[in-house]
């Protein structure tokens, strides 16, 4: 299976969302109360995605396409700050996520790239090198650990 990163664009947002609360439904959700649910579907609507890759928006992102052209991976960014990396359920542990960091890695070399990492990704983060700045946090009832990690 080839895997190629390129620019995610407006039309992609549904495919998109559709990934990321699949990927939230199997590993996150458990983590978060009702508060937390709300407040991160909110985020990831294709709406809301859309929005934010109009190029008004704050994020730039980018989709890990198959060859077949199926969107498997999403990473966004707002300035160093990486706001999500998601990985299909069925391709993670296939090195996908690694790749978009890699590509993200050569994109923002040379600065300090901050993540809220979630509950069940905080093995992965440090496994490619990301660092806790603090304790595990609730915000808007999202949980997560705040990492960074020079690139």
């Amino acid at each position: 299976m080839s895997i190629a990163i390129r620019s995610a664009s407006v039309d992609d947002a549904p495919a998109i969302s559709g990934l990321i609360e699949a990927a939230y439904a199997a590993g996150i959700d458990h983590h978060f109360g009702e508060e937390g649910r709300a407040t991160f579907l909110e985020f990831v609507t294709p709406a809301a995605i859309a929005a934010r890759l109009d190029g008004d928006g704050d994020g730039d992102g980018w989709v890990a396409v198959k060859d077949d052209r199926s969107i498997v991976g999403y990473a966004e960014l707002a300035g160093d700050h990486l706001k999500m990396l998601f990985v299909r359920n069925d391709l993670q542990r296939t090195g996908i996520g690694r790749k978009l960091l890699t590509f993200l890695r050569v994109f923002r070399r040379g600065h300090m790239v901050t993540l809220r990492a979630a509950p069940n990704a905080d093995a992965f983060y440090l496994a490619v090198g990301f660092r806790p700045t603090g304790p595990k946090q609730q915000q808007g009832g999202v949980i997560f650990t705040p990492m960074e990690m020079k690139f």
